[in-house]
């Protein structure tokens, strides 16, 4: 099915987004004031927005692992890049109209991406529901390695057009990520709902680690959500070291701030060692550093490249197929053993899949050797000498 016809159907299938409101003009700072002309020029000219790239870094390996995409209005348009989408918000087909021109000055950022990293694009969740947005990121072909990550915003009255374009993008390839988990708009409800395969903790939380003891618990909290979820949590607003300190305490697997990395032009390549060294020590006890590398066979993918199932042979020769479970190099193996545990009895002892922020695997974990870390006895055999990942 071409892009056009999967973004025909979806939108067929379901109710047309309400209509637009009149575009207001919000009175509460004066740049806002100069969002709706500033929407018509970058409508009429877009070169007038620009686009930085700001490193997502895996405190784990203490390397970049993915860069998101930022918007940058021309300092002449006098706004910034929330009061931009901010204007656009009250107008449906503008804020469709403005997703595409960003949509397509990523989309050539992605042809130099830097190998084994991923990409990060944002939209609203009601652009998302719309066609023209859909038909736009669907024409960039396969989205493997591409994080559609849903910003903070109006949450769409009729959910449907969401869910179709959720479904469309990740058929494609895309994994889907959830902007400001903690904050009064990403409720639980929402985590649910969407199930993306990253959560991004929301700044005001970040904000305390290394002051408030609860925020830590908060941050805690998150993360144990995103784990039954087999999600990924990148902690936002990272700039004092005591911030990254405690995402490695934590074992959150990714940080973006202007600590690791302010945003710029593609693509930039901080230097994290001496940052992250702390994270590297405390991740090394982590899940990866009991994997060991897959056999022929053992693990079945799918067209992206992402663990479907993992294959073990009966008594009998006959493969059996189980469902895989994934999980990051920074699980705990405590945690990793109880999610084993808590499956379905013909799947329980099947080798777990570590997976990378982009969802590819990187090793499994049998789970003999899992419960023998977690019991603290002698690693034998293959995951003692040739560890996966670390």
């Amino acid at each position: 099915m071409t892009p056009a016809a999967a973004a025909a159907l979806a939108a067929s299938a379901l109710p047309a987004p309400p209509a637009a409101a009149p575009v207001r003009r919000a009175r509460s700072r004066p740049s806002r004031g100069r969002g709706p002309a500033a929407v018509r020029a970058v409508l009429g000219d877009p070169a007038l927005l620009d686009l930085a790239v700001q490193p997502i870094v895996d405190v784990a390996r203490g390397a970049v692992a993915g860069y998101e995409v930022l918007a940058r209005p021309d300092e002449r348009l006098g706004v910034g890049p929330a009061d931009l989408f901010g204007a656009a918000r009250h107008d449906l087909a503008c804020l469709a109209e403005l997703h595409v021109v960003a949509l397509r000055a990523a989309r050539e950022l992605r042809d130099s991406l830097p190998a084994d990293t991923f990409l990060t694009v944002n939209v609203d969740p009601r652009a998302l529901g719309m066609p023209l947005v859909l038909e736009e990121l669907l024409g960039w072909g396969p989205l493997g390695g591409v994080v559609v990550e849903l910003l903070e915003g109006e949450w769409p009255e009729d959910p449907r057009p969401l869910r179709a374009g959720l479904d469309a993008v990740t058929c494609a390839g895309a994994l889907v990520a959830l902007d400001d988990v903690g904050s009064a708009w990403a409720g639980l409800a929402h985590v649910l709902e969407v199930r993306p395969a990253l959560v991004k903790v929301d700044r005001g939380l970040a904000d305390g680690l290394g002051r408030d003891p609860a925020a830590e618990a908060a941050v805690r909290a998150v993360g144990e959500l995103a784990a039954t979820l087999d999600a990924w949590v990148c902690l936002e607003g990272v700039e004092r070291p005591e911030q990254l300190a405690a995402a490695a305490r934590l074992r959150v697997p990714l940080a973006q701030g202007y600590l690791l990395g302010r945003p710029g032009r593609a693509w930039p390549q901080p230097d994290l060692g001496p940052l992250l060294g702390a994270g590297r020590q405390r991740t090394s006890s982590g899940l990866g550093a009991l994997a060991v590398a897959e056999a022929p066979g053992e693990l079945e993918r799918d067209a992206h490249g992402r663990p479907v199932a993992v294959v073990q042979p009966m008594p009998d020769g006959t493969p059996w197929r189980h469902p895989a479970m994934t999980l990051s190099a920074a699980t705990r193996p405590q945690d990793a053993l109880h999610r084993a545990m808590a499956r379905l009895p013909r799947h329980r002892f099947a080798p777990l899949v570590v997976t990378g922020p982009d969802g590819r695997p990187v090793g499994l974990v049998p789970v003999d050797v899992l419960a023998a870390a977690v019991a603290g006895l002698p690693l034998q055999g293959p995951a003692a000498s040739h560890p996966a990942a670390g």
